[in-house]
């Protein structure tokens, strides 16, 4: 078995968490120990809003490590051909005799397990030993995953890029009379078509049109609005592939738009540019970051526009990798200090009664010396005649 340096420091977080040994089901733990990215499991875009986990009740597949830093998987028939069989032990037999292959598996008395399938796995675990303790480690390797290897990085880069493109073929390819719905059926499609595993939420494709009632508030969207001149889209777009996700957004405008439209377009854009020119590896704290957003959007004239405020804590960006919506939150109260390979996601809002609701969001990586956009989608891209093709 290859032990790779992840396995040395998952290890190392193992022995520093209080338990002998670890169990986890399919979630994003499961995938970053195993390192078995080609196996889907079902991720929760929300899980970090709730104690929610995974849609499985029954686990297909179980990934146990103790103090010998050897990981054992165990996985019905179906599951066996994504576990990377260089990197883990394969246990491969049939789910309704998992209670008995885990017997011959298991040999500590402090375990540590996951919220997903933990009702299972806690009812199992006192069949298989009733001197077994669990203690949920849920967060055990948070830290490490802030840190992205050279795979991952390579693996969210392509994903940023895939996701530039499918909102632009959505701008080449949406016409006048075609409504939210089909836009975001394109962007559905364009997934299936090009091989992507899943969404990593439920796109939105949200058409807010000029002087309309559907304008007096940012929600609720409207799937059979129709594309009309004085329509602004507000894209929110993610894919999942290999194991990792992308979560990306911007706003388009139907036509020519008002002045004042564009100059808050204009400005969301250049505060997001600006919060990225100063960060600083080792030094930023991610709590410092909206800061940032607020003060270039102030100087540019269209701080009222924003959706948050400085002195409010509202969803304005996460960390992203495995799951969607990694902890922390872009929340003044976060301490954490960026450090390179660190990705996240970035998304200022501004509202505009009457006018339009526009999105500005962005995957970013730290590097040794600053940050990047891996998000490249033309920021000057706003204004769009939908009666001609791009």
């Amino acid at each position: 078995m290859i032990i790779t340096q992840r396995r040395k420091n998952c290890l190392e977080a193992l022995k520093k968490s209080g338990v002998e040994g670890l169990l986890f089901a399919k979630c994003a733990n499961f995938q970053y120990l195993t390192e078995s990215n080609s196996l889907f499991w079902q991720r929760y875009c929300f899980n970090l809003d709730a104690p929610i986990a995974g849609a499985d009740i029954i686990p297909e597949t179980l990934v146990y490590m103790d103090f010998s830093g050897e990981t054992t998987v165990l996985t019905c028939p179906a599951c066996k051909d994504n576990i990377d069989s260089n990197k883990n032990n394969v246990v491969v037999s049939y789910m309704d005799q998992f209670e008995d292959e885990l017997r011959h598996i298991i040999k500590v008395k402090k375990l540590g397990i996951g919220r997903d399938c933990d009702e299972w796995l806690k009812k199992t675990l006192k069949e298989v030993d009733p001197q077994i303790e669990t203690t949920c480690i849920e967060t055990i390797f948070d830290d490490l995953r802030h840190i992205k290897d050279e795979y991952e990085i390579d693996q969210m880069r392509k994903l940023a890029k895939f996701t530039d493109d499918a909102v632009m073929y959505v701008c080449r390819n949406l016409k006048i009379g075609m409504t939210s719905w089909d836009a975001e059926r394109m962007i559905v499609n364009y997934g299936l078509l090009n091989g992507m595993q899943d969404l990593s939420f439920s796109p939105t494709c949200g058409f807010k049109t000029q002087g309309s009632e559907n304008v007096q508030n940012i929600e609720p969207f409207e799937p059979e609005r129709k594309l009309e001149e004085g329509t602004m889209i507000a894209f929110d777009i993610g894919y999942m592939n290999q194991g990792y996700c992308s979560d990306w957004g911007r706003a388009v405008y139907c036509g020519k738009a008002p002045e004042e439209v564009k100059k808050a377009y204009k400005a969301l854009n250049a505060a997001q540019e600006y919060m990225i020119s100063m960060i600083k590896p080792g030094i930023t704290r991610f709590g410092d970051l909206y800061g940032y957003i607020c003060d270039k959007a102030e100087e540019l004239g269209c701080y009222q526009y924003l959706r948050f405020k400085r002195e409010e804590i509202g969803g304005n960006g996460h960390h992203i990798g495995i799951e969607v919506h990694e902890e922390p939150f872009l929340k003044y109260t976060s301490d954490l200090i960026l450090q390179p390979g660190m990705i996240f996601c970035s998304e200022p809002k501004m509202f505009i009664k009457n006018e339009g609701y526009m999105r500005c969001e962005d995957m970013i990586l730290v590097t040794d010396n600053g940050a990047e956009s891996l998000t490249k989608f033309p920021r000057d891209l706003f204004e769009i005649d939908f009666t001609k093709n791009l």
